[in-house]
This record gives structure tokens, sequence and C-alpha cells, in this order.
């Protein structure tokens, strides 16, 4: 970040005040992806949600969808409000909204009541998620956007991480409230920060109506490529979402079949396999992130159209290969490592491209409007798995149907080619 930086509408940024940007923006995220993808380690177990609410497994869906749905309509009408009133105010205001209501979640009694909580605070990963992406984009290189964007979005996946590895720590003693707390007040401790120190790329226009300027997105040539950047979003985020909503039952269930149908050890050999499947979850979350080191560099250098088809054709074949890994352990973990750097890796340079390709009177809306649109696919996602569990298939099932949309997400990169060219000139 030694580049000169100046966001439209201010003075030249300091590299301290791109550092500060940049390390704000990456906490914000980080907070997200544990918010945001925990709820699937909390569903299984003798302490987690599922039991709390006496129902299976499998019916727990609603509450993982019902998240993503919030996440979607934020994405949609909250997150574009940001090229009409700045990107602060945004960020601020969806940050203190999921991290209160990720705390009043421990209150639910109900599987209803945990679906509205989950669906309000998704309405805030969705206002914040996009405007994150904007502002870290705008106080970035333009010829080095998508990498500093895909880094950034790497601590939505260290986030990822660490839920994954709390709920494995604290679920068993401590049940499924004590992950939910420690996310919210992580959420809480992060505002005094965002207040004090983040800074603005996009000053308030004075007068202005709040409008969500959609349509300049199809304008001056960006039709294509917007109708491919929300395939590709919808694609791969609903293979993201299936395979981590679902990977810590799918895993612990393969698992629980070495396990005595009775006796004192059964109990110990459950939870024994339910933490190795909430390791496979955070490893996954971290191979996302060597995923994005590894790939955002050449997607800035070389374009998007072979280096990301060929790592969303490795994750399909990883998939298969997960379905059969059986009661392996070492199998089932090395594989969810491998699955993450083309899956959550990949992701994290979508949303790298879609800020590089936005110019930034509309960035907050094109980034927004691809991650609502891709949302759709990370709502179908958890339900393809609850139904095919729900309707008797069998759990080897899951992995069968995600080898799907990184297929058609490859085929969306082929057909669209290069579009860095188009991008370069972007302030």
């Amino acid at each position: 970040m030694t580049d000169a930086v100046t966001p439209v509408g201010g003075v030249s940024a300091s590299a301290r005040l791109r550092w500060i940007t940049f390390g704000l923006c990456a906490v914000t995220m980080f907070t997200e992806g544990y918010d945001a993808q925990f709820i699937g380690s909390v569903v299984p177990g003798s302490t987690g949600l599922a039991a709390e609410f006496g129902i299976a497994p499998g019916a727990v869906w609603p509450a993982l969808s019902a998240g993503l749905v919030g996440l979607m309509l934020g994405a949609f009408f909250i997150a574009p409000l940001a090229d009409t009133i700045g990107r602060r105010r945004v960020i601020i205001f969806s940050v203190a909204l999921f991290a209160i209501l990720t705390i009043a979640s421990v209150f639910a009694q109900s599987l209803t009541e945990m679906v509205i909580y989950r669906f309000l605070t998704g309405l805030g990963l969705g206002g914040a998620m996009a405007n994150t992406t904007a502002l870290t984009a705008e106080f970035s290189p333009p010829e080095k956007r998508a990498t500093a964007v895909a880094i950034m979005f790497c601590s939505f996946s260290l986030g990822a991480a660490f839920g994954g590895f709390v709920s494995a720590s604290l679920l068993e003693d401590y049940g499924w409230k004590s992950v939910f707390l420690v996310c919210g007040i992580m959420g809480v401790a992060l505002l005094p920060f965002l207040i004090a120190a983040l800074p603005e790329s996009l000053p308030p226009k004075k007068g202005a109506k709040l409008t969500i300027p959609a349509g300049k997105l199809f304008a001056e040539g960006r039709t294509r490529i917007t109708i491919l950047l929300w395939i590709i979003f919808f694609a791969n985020l609903m293979e993201l979402y299936l395979i981590s909503s679902w990977l810590p039952t799918t895993i612990s269930e393969q698992l629980r079949t070495t396990c005595p149908l009775s006796g004192p050890d059964m109990e110990a050999c459950a939870q024994a396999a339910l933490r190795s499947a909430n390791n496979a979850t955070g490893l996954f979350q971290i191979g996302g992130i060597f995923g994005a080191i590894m790939l955002a560099p050449l997607v800035d250098r070389y374009g998007p159209q072979f280096v990301l088809p060929a790592a969303l054709l490795s994750a399909a074949v990883l998939i298969a290969t997960l379905a059969l890994a059986g009661t392996s352990v070492a199998l089932s973990l090395v594989i969810g490592f491998l699955l993450g750097i083309g899956t959550v890796g990949v992701q994290n340079c979508n949303n790298g491209i879609a800020a590089k390709f936005y110019p930034t009177e509309i960035r907050a809306t094109g980034i927004g409007w691809a991650l609502a649109v891709g949302r759709n696919g990370s709502i179908l996602g958890p339900a393809v798995g609850g139904l095919l569990l729900g309707t008797g298939f069998h759990i080897s099932a899951i992995f069968i149907a995600a080898t799907i949309p990184p297929l058609v997400a490859a085929a969306a990169y082929l057909v669209m080619g290069n579009p860095k060219s188009l991008q370069g000139s972007h302030a």
C-alpha cells in the first residue's frame, strides 16, 4: 500500500490512513465472518440448537436461511444508501445492528423466534459487507484493487474459521448460547473504534434524496458483465453456504457410523465426531485464506478468465471426493482445507472483481446487488441440504448437489473473458 490514493471527494490518503482503513474493514469482516457462518456449527449435538428446540438437525434450515435472507435484503436496500449518505454511516449502523441482535438471539425460546433474530441480524450483515468492500477498494491502488479486497476478505474467512473453532471448544460444555455471545460482544467492542477512526471516501451528497442507482449497473456497456457477475455470485455462494452450513452435520454423521450403538463410549464418540466436523469447517475457511492470497494477485495480473475456472473445477472434484471420504478424519480435514481454496478463495476474488468493475459513484450499489443476488444462492444452498436430508436422501447427496454450482460459475467466467481492461481507469 505504498501508492498514493485519493478517494473521490477527499484529500490524498496517507499510508497510515490507508492501513487504518484496511485494518478496521478487516476487523469488521472478521466479526461478520464469525456471525454469518457459525450458525451451522451450533446445530448438531446434545447442547446444540436442534436439541434445545427439540427438533431434528435437518429441520433447523429455516434459521440457517433466515440470516441469509436478511443479508440479501440488507445488501439490496441498506448497502446502496452509502452511495448517497457515505460509507462510514452505513457501516457503523450496520455493525451496531448485527452485534446487538446477535446478543439478543440467546433469548430465543423457539425456532420461530430464532428465525426472526437471524433475519434481523442479516440486515446488518448485508449493509456492512458491501461497504467495507467498497471502502477498501477506494483506499487501494486501482491496479491492486482485487488483491486488496480479496486479502481484506480473508478476515471474513478467519472469522468464520474462528467461529468453527469456538464452537468446537465451547459448544459441548457451555451450549450454543456461548457461541452467540462471543460473537455479539466482539461486534459491540468494535463500535467505538469505528466511530473514532473510520474515514469516509465518498462524502454525503448534500440535499440528495435517498436513492438506489440500480439502473446505472446496466448503463455504459455494463449489462453483460453485470449479469455474468450475478450468475457467478449466485452459483458460488450457493456452493459455499451449502457446504459451510451442512459440513459439520454431514461429516459428524459420517464419523458417527463408527461409534458404538450403546454404552458409556457412545456419547464421547459422538462428541469427538462433532469436534472433528467443526474443525473441518474451520479448515475450510482457512483454505479460503490461502486461496485468496494465491489467486487474487494472479487475477490482478492475468484477469479471471482462466485462473478462477481452474480453481472452481478443482472444487467440484474435491466435493465429490469428500463424499467418498467416509469415516476418515484425516482425509476429511485435508479435503476441507483444499476445498476452501477453490470455494472461499474464489469468492474473495469475486468480491474484488466487482469492486474493480464498478465506478465509485455506484460501487456500493454494484457490490451490494451482486452480493444480494448471490445471497439468493446462499439461501437456496442450506435449504437444499435440509430438504435432501428431510426427504430421506443419504447424507452424501448434499456433497453431490454441491458439485453443480462451481461448474456453472466456471462456465460464466469463461464466457466473461477478462474484463480487467474495462476497469483499470476507474477511481
